[in-house]
């Protein structure tokens, strides 16, 4: 009797080892994402654009959250929340990559990395040392969008600043107000303006509140603002002219006269991920032409592989400059600022200004 007992008791072990070993394993299928919220997939915000397909293919599931900011990233990063990648702008790359957030990558495990824009592949931006450490996936400038049924293709950032448009003018609530406000100026050492050129710009930024301005949080709420009509032109990091038109609304971007910023996303694998293989396999699903082409409907941000062009239709490679070769060298891309405590103080200003005329109002 005894000796069925101990046989019923390793069973009975045995059996618990076997399921916490299946519940761990279930557990660790999660791929966890941090990046910027544009790239939310617009019926589930928790997931990330391409997450249907990858689920399907492998069973994983997909977590993604979204944040409006660099900092905000750079924060998600420094947490103790268990990410696996980050999406982030090419000026955040060294950032993660010096705080020794993020591990190279092995480019073996990433075929579809060969086929990537030449700007794009092994860029002084992404590599360390010889080693790779983020991948690109999404390009494009911070253009001027504009309501083509209110507003006549304008041919300068000043277009922000007419009091034709008083009450209807938006710009991201971020430092690229900054930069949109300089380039209005005349300005292209956007990332590296001296104290007198900041002053100015801070004018600048002030008559753009007498404009009784708005300003958006994140792509999301300037959407918004321009499917309710409540905008007719702003600075954008993305080109949503196709969720804007189911919603009815006729926008397109153009590159002004002053030039514009620019910046590409890229995806890193978290130096703490227990999941690097996965992890790989994600970003160079992320990276194939049939997910790059997702992408470029749902953000309108130009693709990373080259090999999506064979997908895509004349007139939305012209709409994206695809066709232009020296486009991407064109763009003043986003880059970390030396004095970065200058332009927080402007943006301070601005936004205190800003309240102080409401509260007037």
């Amino acid at each position: 009797m005894r000796c069925n007992n101990n046989i019923i008791l390793t069973l009975f072990i045995t059996l618990i080892a076997l399921f916490s070993s299946n519940l761990l394993a279930t557990e660790k299928k999660l791929l966890r994402i941090a990046g910027w919220d544009v790239y939310a997939d617009s019926k589930y915000p928790d997931k990330v654009i391409g997450f249907e397909s990858f689920e399907q293919k492998t069973g994983v599931s997909i977590y993604f959250k979204p944040f409006s900011n660099l900092d905000e990233i750079i924060n998600a990063a420094e947490s103790d929340e268990a990410y696996d990648i980050f999406i982030i702008s090419n000026e955040g790359i060294r950032l993660l990559h010096d705080m020794e957030l993020v591990d190279a990558l092995n480019l073996a495990e990433l075929p579809n990395y060969q086929n990537l824009n030449h700007n794009l592949k092994h860029s002084e931006w992404s590599e360390f040392d010889s080693r790779v450490y983020a991948v690109p996936w999404a390009w494009g400038p911070t253009g001027l969008m504009y309501d083509r049924d209110v507003v006549a293709r304008p041919d300068s950032w000043n277009i922000l600043w007419s009091p034709q448009y008083k009450g209807k003018v938006a710009m991201w609530d971020d430092v690229s107000m900054i930069w949109t406000a300089a380039l209005a100026l005349g300005y292209k050492n956007v990332y590296s303006l001296t104290k007198v050129q900041l002053a100015k710009v801070k004018n600048k930024l002030f008559e753009f509140n007498d404009m009784s301005a708005i300003y958006y949080k994140g792509g999301d709420d300037g959407l918004k603002l321009a499917r309710q009509g409540k905008i007719v032109a702003f600075n954008s990091w993305y080109y949503p002219s196709a969720k804007l038109k189911k919603a009815g609304k006729n926008f397109a971007m153009t590159i002004p006269k002053e030039g514009a910023v620019g910046m590409f996303d890229s995806c890193l694998i978290s130096s703490r991920s227990k999941q690097s293989a996965l992890a790989h396999q994600f970003i160079n699903h992320q990276i194939s032409p049939a997910t790059q082409l997702q992408m470029m409907q749902a953000t309108g941000l130009a693709p990373a592989n080259i090999e999506t062009l064979s997908l895509l239709s004349a007139n939305e490679i012209k709409a994206l400059h695809l066709d232009d070769p020296g486009y991407f060298d064109r763009m003043l891309l986003w880059d970390q600022m030396p004095r970065k405590n200058l332009y927080k103080q402007v943006l301070e200003a601005v936004r205190n200004d800003l309240k102080q005329k409401r509260d007037v109002n």
